[in-house]
């Protein structure tokens, strides 16, 4: 539900964080309004992938429902690894959701902090194959500005105009959530006007797919995908892997009720732990 950047917190109005712009490409919908229908409409996702075939495990969530080139646009797009473009379309909705426009705003104060847990696996596997079939020559010289997960950070930092710091956490599941938690930080502490964060992941890949099915994570459902994802059920066994970029915009809560800003939702905390007692 929207409100105003005013209400419904007991939080202290310095303390709390307005969510004020949401930016989604999900295997559910390529946009927010697309996303929320298919999901309460309670469609599955999950289908088998070419790709895939011929493992114990082949079929995922793919967010194939939109062209990312035609999506990405201008000169810069081939460099872009699948996960940097999910982050950079999701974005890009995200700032236009809050009514902010990249070309006005004061850049140096806008930060991205995007949390990503692997990266670019798709583009290293690729490469790695070249150099094994072709040798040196054959390996691209952005393969490592390509793969890194801060990749995907920076992208969104040039789309944006954001001068701000340019962060990417990586803490594996939670690396989106730790993403908002840092942005919060970064706007109470001052650092930043405006920060878009969130996380983006794409390693749809036989080698990821197989790993995480050695390691039995995964459900092994092949004769159902679309019924495979049951996370509370008493004969779950496992996740169904996908892909997707949800991005946040973030802003402290009075200054988005001073420019006349939508908070979607208030951010009055954050906190983390770690799970470090085993894998």
């Amino acid at each position: 539900m929207s409100q105003s950047a005013d209400q419904g917190t007991g939080a202290g109005s310095g303390t709390a964080v307005a969510v004020t712009g949401v930016g989604l490409v999900t295997p559910a919908g390529a946009d927010e309004h697309s996303f929320w229908e298919g999901l309460c409409a309670g469609h599955s996702a999950a289908r088998r992938q070419p790709e895939l075939a011929g493992l114990p495990v082949d079929f995922a969530c793919a967010a194939d429902g939109i062209d990312l080139d035609a999506a990405v646009g201008g000169r810069s797009v081939w460099r872009m690894a699948r996960f940097v473009k999910l982050a950079v379309v999701a974005a890009r909705q995200a700032v236009a959701d809050a009514g902010l426009d990249p070309a006005v705003w004061d850049g140096g104060r806008v930060g991205v902090v995007l949390g990503v847990g692997v990266g670019g696996v798709s583009v290293l596997v690729d490469n790695a194959a070249k150099l094994a079939a072709s040798g040196p020559d054959a390996v691209s010289p952005l393969l490592v500005p390509m793969m890194i997960p801060n990749a995907a950070a920076g992208e969104v930092a040039i789309a944006l105009k954001a001068g701000g710091p340019s962060l990417a956490p990586a803490t594996a599941c939670a690396s989106g959530a730790t993403a908002v938690a840092v942005a919060r930080d970064l706007l109470l502490g001052g650092s930043c006007d405006v920060v878009v964060a969130g996380g983006s992941e794409s390693v749809l890949t036989p080698l990821v797919v197989t790993a995480f099915a050695r390691m039995g994570a995964l459900s092994t459902r092949t004769g159902d995908p679309a019924g495979a994802s049951r996370p509370f059920a008493a004969d779950r066994d496992g996740f169904v892997i996908g892909e997707g970029a949800a991005m946040l915009v973030l802003e402290r809560a009075e200054a988005a009720r001073a420019r006349g800003g939508r908070a979607r939702a208030l951010l009055t905390g954050a906190g983390s732990s770690t799970d470090a007692h085993h894998p």
